[in-house]
Order: structure tokens, then sequence, then C-alpha cells
């Protein structure tokens, strides 16, 4: 059995677009996602040669972080001069130097973080051979990780797994016969894996920030023109007062003052009294004195008392 040590190095463009139906989920790889991709890769080996792979797909994110799509990809093998040598031209011409595959494909991405984000592809497809070797089926299932290197640009590394079905039709179009002997590469249906490794550039998987909505402008407004406004209208003449029916008011004489009366002359003080005494016993049966009206003082109204003053 024969060992055989495939390395693949696949680079990997992948434009990410936003599709016309898109939710409002801000994470990457988000439902309505379109995920074009082209592909350059090789193998090489120290026993037989190399190979040369150019493929190209899409993928849409049905839901957040899982994608269908289709890819196309085409595989030509550089065979070397001393493993043609060791096969003979009649084996050689019977090997397929060319494959054709068409893989639909899942896309499944396990953590849709802003760093980092896991994921696991598999896909399940035809392969067509030439020199009319038949067409075989192929499984593929590629375990990755994506890396933010930071703005659009993304670290993809993973590891591809895959193997050729069903065995007895493999073993068929890699069994080449020669003068009654055959010849089977037994690495043609075995398991193959390489390491995968590239550059995606995440355009579209985030979503854009929208600017925040403005309120309308007002309505303009437009002057109409002068012939669409009415004439002017005359201002009616002022009403006419209309006399009142009701009878006028009843006067009232004004009431006349009452006469003024003279003023009351004001009265003389009193004359002093004096007061008898132990000392100055007032005369016996002598009248007590008057007071002679004079001119200055007047005679009281008869009546009134004059008032006496209180004893000492």
């Amino acid at each position: 059995m024969r060992r055989i040590v495939v390395l693949t190095a696949l680079v990997a463009l992948a434009l990410p677009v936003q599709a016309a139906r898109a939710d409002d989920d801000p994470r990457p790889f988000r439902r309505g996602t379109i995920l074009p991709s082209v592909a350059l890769g090789g193998s090489f080996s120290r026993n037989y040669g190399g190979s040369l792979l150019v493929g190209a797909g899409a993928s849409y994110f049905v839901v957040g972080g899982l994608a269908v799509g289709l890819h196309l990809r085409n595989v030509s093998t550089f065979y070397s001069q001393a493993y043609k040598e060791s096969v003979g031209p009649t084996l050689f011409a019977q090997i397929p130097t060319n494959e054709f595959s068409l893989t639909p494909s899942l896309l499944w991405v396990l953590y849709r973080g802003e760093r980092v984000a896991p994921y696991v592809s598999f896909g399940l497809g035809p392969v067509f051979l030439n020199k009319k070797r038949g067409v075989l089926g192929q499984w593929t299932i590629g375990p990755g990780v994506m890396i933010r290197l930071g703005g659009l640009a993304w670290l993809d590394l993973g590891v591809g797994v895959g193997m050729r079905f069903t065995n007895d039709r493999c073993e068929r179009a890699y069994t080449f016969v020669e003068n009654g002997n055959s010849y089977y590469p037994d690495y043609a249906c075995s398991f193959t894996w390489g390491f995968r490794g590239g550059i995606v550039f995440g355009v579209g998987g985030r979503r854009q920030a929208q600017p925040p909505s403005r309120p309308p402008p007002p309505p303009s407004y437009e002057s109409q023109p002068a012939s669409s406004y009415p004439p002017p209208q005359g201002y009616p003449p002022p009403a006419q007062p209309v006399p009142s029916a009701s009878p006028p008011p009843a006067t009232t004489p004004p009431v006349a003052s009452p006469p003024e009366a003279p003023p009351t002359p004001a009265s003389p003080p009193p004359a002093p009294v004096e007061t008898p005494s132990p000392a100055n016993p007032p005369p016996p049966d002598t009248p007590p004195p008057t007071t002679a009206p004079t001119e200055t003082s007047p005679v009281p109204p008869p009546g009134e008392n004059l008032p006496v003053p209180p004893p000492a």
C-alpha cells in the first residue's frame, strides 16, 4: 500500500453581499446574505506529481448562520515523468487527468461572534471523470474557524475531509488493465484530507448602520395668482339708530336742603363761688349772690343750671 500525503493550500476570496430581503439581525452571516466565492488551490506529491484546483460558487443564508450553496470545482492532475514511465504508456492512457465536480453544500456558522466564528461545511455531489471513466459520488466536510483580522478581513483556517462512493464504482473507474494485468491505485477511493487556509473579506456580512430617520419637510406654500381670488366686496352701510318705544324716565324734583339755624352763642365761664368754711361762715339770711348779666356774659336760658365746681 502506498501512502500519499496531500497538502492542500486553498485560498478563497469570499465577497458576501446584502440581499434584497434581510432581517434586522446586526451580527455577521445574517439571513439574506449571499456569499459568492472564488477558490484557487493545489496539491503536490513526491511520488506522482501535482494538481491544480479552480473553483467558484455561492451560498445563501436562509437563516442567521445557516446557508445553502452550490459550488463548481475543476481539478487537473499533472503526473511526473517518473510516474508515467513506471506505469507505462498503455496504463497511463487510461488514468483520468481531469475531474469536474458539482457540489451542493451547507454552511453552518456555530457561533456568529464579532471576533471569532467557528463553522462546519458539508457538501455532497457528483464527480465527472475524463477519458470515459464514468461518474462518481463524493462527500466532503470541512470544520474550521474564521478569525477577524480587522475591518472586513477574516482569516479562514480549517481541515477538509472527503471520500468518493460507491466503493465498487470507484474501483472500476480507477482499475486499469494492460495485457491481462490490472492496476489499481489504492489512494483513489480512500479518505482524502488537507489543511485549508485563506483570507475572507466579509463585505456585506455585517448589517450596515441606518442613518436616523428625519421628519418630512413641511409642505411648501405656493401663492395662487390674483385672478384665482374672488373680487372684493363693498362693506354694507352702517345701521341707523332706531328710536326706543319705551316712555322717557320720570324726572324727580330736587329736594331742598333745610335752612341753616343761627349759631348758638357760647356760654360764659362760671363765676367763682366761695365755699363756706368755719373760718369764713356765710352771713345769716344772706341771699345767694346773683350774677348780673353783662354784655359779655349772656344770660343762660331758663331751665339750665350753672356748673358748680367741686369743693377744694
